[in-house]
């Protein structure tokens, strides 16, 4: 994480040396994020049983020449579970469950990723602007209480505490931009977020690790701030 602030920070003020103009700006975003693949699948093999919920983030990005740019982006994500689907694909695997009842928190997602960007103008008034990057994901499954009917006597309910991870990540996006005046941007942006989970869990046959791949598509509405632009002229002293 501190080398992604530093990188960023290098091209605010590294700017100065190079006597190139650059703008700073500051965007926020909130939206739907929808699960993908693996994690949204229904299954207990590879499944998470995720559902489309909350995205939103706070990103700062340096803009050079009004093309291309740097960010860093912090958010997080919070999708709720497929309760009813979890339990029926739990009974069904387990021949001594009659029947099962749960209860869940949310699955939550906290990103932070760093990366370059290009934006060009349409029509004066709008931006198109592409951006990759890369980072971490810090992961948490849901805490989970469950209420369960045995066939024969057994307890009749347990829970499942949060595990958490941290693992690689990288993501792609694109923005689309109206400039309402020179200080302030609104638009819609669109990114895909990928990246893969170990989350490690205590049961009574001893220690398990549940391998899961976290793939999110976010389209959020955003509000772009511009800060302030360094001049890029180099002085000469006689």
């Amino acid at each position: 994480m501190k080398h992604l602030i530093i990188a960023f920070l290098f091209m605010v003020f590294g700017s100065k040396v190079f006597a190139q103009p650059l703008q700073v700006q500051f965007s926020m975003q909130s939206g739907l994020s929808v699960p993908l693949f693996d994690f949204a699948a229904t299954n207990l093999q590879k499944g998470s049983f995720t559902l489309p919920g909350f995205t939103g983030s706070a990103e700062a990005k340096a803009v050079l020449k009004n093309k291309w740019s740097g960010f860093i982006q912090s958010g997080i994500q919070l999708n709720p579970l497929a309760v009813g689907l979890l339990g029926y694909e739990k009974v069904a695997a387990d021949p001594s469950l009659e029947d099962l009842y749960i209860r869940s928190d949310p699955f939550k997602v906290i990103h932070l990723l760093a990366g370059p960007g290009y934006q060009t103008r349409i029509c004066n008034l709008f931006l198109l602007e592409g951006q990759v990057g890369a980072g971490v994901f810090f992961s948490s499954t849901p805490y989970q209480l469950y209420k369960s009917k045995f066939v024969l006597p057994g307890p009749d309910h347990f829970e499942i505490t949060p595990s958490k991870d941290v693992g690689f990540a990288y993501s792609a996006g694109i923005r689309f931009s109206y400039e309402v005046t020179p200080c302030y941007q609104i638009g819609i942006s669109s990114q895909l977020m990928h990246s893969e989970a170990a989350f490690g869990f205590t049961t009574g046959l001893g220690r398990r690790v549940d391998y899961r791949n976290i793939t999110l598509w976010n389209t959020s509405l955003s509000l772009t701030l511009k800060l302030f632009t360094t001049s890029g002229k180099v002085q000469h002293q006689n």
